[in-house]
């Protein structure tokens, strides 16, 4: 990149604390947000699943202080949007920045897996569970109305909508989209908001997502599949991996041009050197490991940042705890750090065992828990995980540690075959 663009203001909303500070501590403590929870799976039909759920809004003052503010009142049913919006009040006060709410350039690019669909699906349950209590009209009565009962629900299943309300909610009025690239979606999403800043279309850009489980309707198809930790332990690149635990909270990250920065006196957290990013279209849940993909966009976003397989002091992977995930991954960073002895090659550690796996806005979570790594150069540990036992030609960190730390990787990678390798310097 002939400009920089760096990142200014971080937003983490998670069931392992809220703010930087909160977060910060939990990340340094190895303390998970992960806990069992009972969910609605099907119609009458619960399920106790392990999920980093949100706590009810009272236990986070900054939560339950932000419900009572909002005046939006669409948001009610979507909490996954209202930890975003959140998020990116957070992150805009951490970034120091104050706007006109009726004339900015200051755009959003949003990260959500399923917008709308857990209201809407638990909307589902309830009509059906009311048809087979009986709760059907008498006879000779008009029979109910299936457009009107599902019909808003359908709406606002829609993406453009949740691009609305975050803009109207917050007064942005830049440049403004969403991206759904399953769990790469963030890394997509920070790239994006970069190329916005240097093409000149926005003064300043926040990358945000979130997410929240109203019922336990995507986590069954996971479970299905068996990539679900049922026992509440992620365990990333351990060879005794039992899947991933899903996260609920909000991320935001605000983006802006060194220049932008620099002449309003901010506080730089790191550069975003670019990145690189492909797409495997293969199968939707399996990665090709024989082409391994990653492994060729780790290389080029090494070599698109102007860096070198030697410059890396920490690798982020996606780290999703399932067999074929983290294997697709160990060979991309095998392959992407062959040239340089065991001594030489960069630390791992990886966030999800803290704050869970929050899907399309897994990429922003890791890269705010980066960044605080970064700014009090110190490598968390991956907690739960026996280093003596995984695939990794590169160490894996299980303790807390002071490191050196200039040059960031990070990778995501996910369902439906979207890779993206994400670099960060100081």
């Amino acid at each position: 990149m002939n400009q920089q663009v760096v990142i200014t203001g971080l937003g983490p909303v998670t069931s392992a604390g809220v703010g930087v500070d909160a977060l910060w501590d939990s990340l340094c403590n190895a303390r998970s947000g992960i806990g069992d929870r009972v969910v609605p799976v099907d119609v009458n039909k619960e399920v106790k699943l392990p999920i980093a759920s949100m706590p009810p809004a009272e236990c986070f003052p900054a939560v339950q202080d932000y419900m009572t503010r909002s005046t939006d009142k669409n948001c009610g049913p979507y909490r996954d949007l209202a930890y975003a919006m959140l998020a990116t009040e957070l992150a805009l006060a951490d970034a120091n920045i104050e706007y006109d709410r009726h004339d900015n350039r200051i755009g959003a690019i949003q990260a959500f897996e399923a917008p709308g669909v857990e209201s809407t699906v638990a909307s589902l349950f309830g009509m059906v569970s009311l048809l087979l209590s009986g709760g059907m009209p008498p006879p000779g009565s008009p029979p109910p109305s299936v457009y009107d009962a599902l019909a808003p629900s359908f709406y606002n299943m829609q993406p453009f909508l949740y691009v609305h309300l975050l803009g109207r909610a917050l007064g942005l009025h830049g440049m403004s989209t969403s991206v759904h690239n399953a769990c790469s979606s963030g890394a997509y999403a920070i790239d994006l908001a970069a190329q916005a800043i240097l093409n000149n279309r926005a003064d300043v850009m926040i990358v945000v997502g979130g997410e929240a489980f109203d019922t336990g309707a995507r986590l069954e198809w996971f479970r299905r599949l068996e990539v679900y930790a049922n026992n509440g332990q992620m365990r990333p690149f351990d060879q005794n991996q039992t899947g991933f635990c899903v996260g609920e909270g909000g991320a935001a990250i605000v983006l802006e041009s060194a220049a932008h920065a620099r002449d309003r006196g901010a506080t730089v957290y790191a550069n975003y050197a670019g990145g690189a990013f492909a797409q495997q279209s293969k199968k939707q849940t399996i990665p090709d490991l024989h082409h391994n993909r990653l492994a060729k966009v780790t290389q080029q976003a090494i070599q698109l940042a102007g860096c070198h397989p030697q410059d890396i002091d920490l690798v982020i992977p996606h780290g999703a705890a399932t067999t074929l995930s983290d294997s697709y991954e160990a060979q991309a960073l095998a392959k992407a750090f062959e040239s340089l002895s065991p001594a030489d090659r960069p630390s791992i550690t990886n966030f999800k065992p803290v704050v869970g796996h929050m899907l399309a806005a897994s990429g922003i979570i890791d890269t705010i828990c980066t960044l605080l790594a970064m700014k009090h150069q110190c490598i968390p540990p991956t907690p739960a995980v026996d280093e003596n036992v995984t695939d990794l030609t590169l160490p894996l960190n299980t303790t807390l540690n002071d490191h050196r730390i200039k040059t960031v990787l990070k990778l995501s990678t996910g369902f439906t075959g979207h890779d993206a390798a994400t670099i960060f310097t100081t």
